[in-house]
């Protein structure tokens, strides 16, 4: 049955009809024409569609724009259910949506004056190839429409950079200047040629049309254009002391929202993203940012001022430069055969280092071999004003990747206040990914691979930190070595925050009377550019800082983590991650403060969170508010966790480390809970000894076998089997602990939490 015949069959049976689905998407259903009318999908479309809406609303009558709203919203419905943001909604309705899309696309297209016809069927007219198109640099587009026979239609999106003089590939006779296309053969095919790097004034160009898939082209025309004459800009930025900084910039044109990249911009891709096995990072050397209250996107490292051509018009600069300064977007103008020189000056609206706290990103992948590496990743981290950045070498169960040229203080780099600390991601495989910090010497070994309590011994004999990655992602089956290794006591910081903050698995192990450090790392290039989230460590104001007191603050668990808001929390004075000892109930005194940068930063809500529950709240009440706090008595009880959660009005997020009250006799765990997740980490550990089955399994069955994710757990199996066991009796010891403090606690007058 085709989508069509299925979908009118659908609402025959009315199976298909207008839903209200979760976070109230409302979700129209074809009607019985709709699924009659609809036609097989156009390749290509879906592409062609999104790069229509990226650039081209700035060119569009009041009529057009009508259309390319609809293209937008159809793209959104598509990219909900594929994404499951509608989970609900049964995916076949894609078809639906995406032929919706396409013939919007068409009907586009369409009505474009500039569409440039290209009819190549026996006895069609001939287009003058001499006939000027005139090429706006703000867009720098051409739309074709290429017609070779009466066949399907088909979409696609190209880019054709025009400072190559010819593609030697390409064999033609009538000169150098060609440029190979692809298209279908007996199709029309509409083409998007973004044109890059195009000469302002008279171009001549062939274009070489050949078919999809093939090397050669056998279809040839010409273009002439006349494209925007250029002006120069000079582009300087200033940190809060007048002095030129290194930033993260993105350059577009105005109307055309092209970007433009910078032209001393740091290429980090041989260091990071030639490595990583995921489509291009972004137009040249740009990299992408994943930032809240609509600042994501392309990003350039610009590491000072620059001069440089551009064409005519206006264009918008975007400016990051870290969490403790303001965002700053500009426009400004170039005028042909004219310089415009800009001064941009950033302010900075909290300075977090005098405060004590020192940020930093533990999660960073980088080649560092040598001193032009060095250079490009300590600019990068200027730019981001990451004040310590932990660079990994990442290991897998067969080899490295990202190598470091050495360890420990000699292999550090510094530029003034900002550090690269080489580091490692390893070991990864069966029981998630782990992260080793501040390390004198390189650690790993495939004969305790799936052993992470030997990994962090052999840190720890370095004076470096052991921690888990992943973990507020709940990603790379990180709950199988948060439940194996966390009652070891091992453990120095679990990743919170990544791409998104997540709880659940910290949570989960505070309410068993665990410690549980709070970090954060971007994971480049897997995630976002270096610096969108970060970890501050308070250093203290009563000396310099090093390195060695930032990581010293790691192993005391004195940390928060942001995408935004900045967090204060005090226990009777105590910071997080101190331990509190009470030998009865008294009250506790707790002050809490998030801050932010008003229109941006500034926190909308903030709340207390004791053993997992919100005791306390307060949210803003006027938009000039950029600061919530709560003060109150807390009764210590039988002890327990306490720590703060801010959200920022962007949709940005903070969160403490706890500080923990332990009262003699108890742990500082939540009774109510913890029979539960006991239980939870029983069955975790049921799953890790299930598949440590398997690959034995595996291994029995070819001995020889290249499965090497599933040797190392095959032949550390004993020794592995002898640590579960191990922590199984932590568990089971911790269920009688549970049941004596139950009946402790119900013969205790004592006020206080009882959970």
């Amino acid at each position: 049955m085709t989508t069509r015949q299925s979908l009118a069959a659908w609402i025959v049976f009315g199976l298909v009809t207008p839903q209200l689905f979760a976070h109230g998407v409302h979700l129209p259903a074809p009607t019985v024409a709709d699924a009659r009318a609809m036609q097989p999908p156009i390749p290509g479309s879906l592409e062609l569609g999104r790069a229509l809406h990226e650039h081209l609303r700035l060119r569009l009558d009041a009529a057009q724009l009508v259309r390319l709203d609809a293209i937008g919203q159809n793209l959104l419905f598509i990219d909900q259910i594929s994404g499951n943001v509608i989970p609900d909604a049964d995916p076949a309705l894609t078809n639906f949506y995406r032929w919706r899309l396409e013939t919007n696309v068409i009907a586009l297209l369409e009505s474009l004056p500039d569409l440039i016809t290209l009819d190549f069927r026996p006895g069609a007219p001939v287009r003058d190839m001499m006939t000027p198109i005139a090429l706006d640099q703000q867009f720098n587009l051409l739309v074709l429409k290429v017609i070779t026979g009466t066949g399907a239609v088909h979409c696609s999106v190209q880019d054709v950079d025009m400072q190559a003089e010819y593609d030697t590939a390409i064999e033609f006779p009538g000169g150098a200047e060609k440029h190979a296309v692809d298209i279908y053969s007996n199709a029309t095919t509409y083409l998007l040629l973004k044109l890059q790097q195009v000469s302002p004034g008279e171009t001549l160009t062939h274009l070489a049309f050949r078919n999809h898939g093939e090397k050669q082209p056998y279809l040839w025309s010409s273009l002439r254009w006349l494209s925007t004459p250029f002006g120069n800009a000079g582009i300087t930025v200033n940190d809060e002391t007048g002095q030129p900084t290194p930033v993260l910039m993105r350059l577009t044109s105005a109307r055309g929202q092209r970007l433009w990249e910078p032209p001393n911009a740091v290429n980090l891709r041989p260091l990071m993203n030639d490595v990583a096995p995921l489509p291009p990072a972004g137009p040249g050397r740009g990299l992408p940012i994943y930032m809240p209250g609509g600042w994501a996107g392309y990003y350039w490292v610009v590491p000072g001022p620059f001069e440089m051509a551009l064409p005519e018009g206006d264009w918008e600069v975007r400016l990051l430069h870290g969490l403790e300064y303001a965002p700053r977007q500009a426009t400004f103008s170039i005028r042909s055969g004219a310089w415009t020189r800009v001064t941009y000056p950033l302010q900075r609206w909290v300075d977090m280092p005098a405060r004590g706290w020192i940020s930093g990103d533990e999660h960073i992948h980088a080649r560092l071999m040598s001193s032009d590496d060095a250079a490009r990743l300590i600019t990068a981290t200027c730019a981001a004003d990451i004040h310590v950045g932990n660079i990994l070498e990442m290991g897998s169960w067969m080899r490295s990747f990202y190598p470091q040229r050495g360890f420990g203080r000699d292999f550090r780099v510094q530029r003034g206040d900002h550090w690269l600390v080489p580091g490692i991601e390893d070991p990864r495989g069966l029981l998630g990914h782990a992260i080793g910090l501040n390390l004198a010497a390189r650690v790993r070994s495939l004969q305790h691979y799936t052993l992470h309590d030997w990994w962090a011994n052999e840190i720890h004999k370095q004076g470096g930190l052991y921690g888990h990655t992943h973990v507020g992602e709940q990603a790379l089956m990180v709950e199988r070595e948060v439940a194996l290794f966390t009652p070891m006591g091992i453990v120095d910081f679990n990743s919170m925050l990544q791409n998104r903050l997540g709880t659940t698995l910290i949570y989960d192990m505070l309410n068993l009377g665990f410690p549980m450090t709070c970090s954060a790392g971007s994971d480049t290039p897997y995630g976002s550019m270096l610096g969108c989230v970060r970890m501050y460590a308070y250093c203290g104001t009563n000396a310099p800082w090093t390195p060695d007191r930032y990581f010293d603050a790691i192993k005391r668990g004195t940390t928060f983590v942001s995408t935004g808001p900045m967090l204060e929390l005090r226990v009777d004075g105590r910071l997080p991650g101190s331990t509190i000892g009470v030998t009865t109930n008294r009250p506790m005194h707790v002050r809490v403060k998030a801050y932010g940068l008003r229109g941006f930063s500034a926190p909308a809500g903030l709340r207390l969170v004791q053993l997992g529950n919100v005791i306390a709240q307060v949210s803003v009440t006027n938009d000039a508010q950029d600061e919530l706090a709560l003060e109150l008595d807390v009764d210590s009880g039988y002890g327990f966790w306490l720590a703060a959660h801010a959200f920022g009005r962007n949709g940005s997020e903070a969160h403490t480390s706890p500080v923990y009250v332990v009262r003699d006799g108890f742990r500082f765990w939540n009774v109510a809970e913890a029979a539960r997740l006991l239980k939870k980490q029983l069955a975790v550990l049921d799953d890790l000894e299930a598949a440590v089955a398997e690959c034995v399994r595996l291994r029995a069955a070819n001995p020889q076998s290249l499965d090497f994710w599933s040797r190392w757990p095959a032949e550390q199996q004993a020794e592995m089997q002898a640590r579960i066991t191990r922590v199984r009796g932590i568990y089971e010891t911790l269920a009688t602990t549970l049941a004596t403090e139950q009946k402790q606690r119900l013969g205790t007058s004592s006020a206080g939490p009882q959970r």
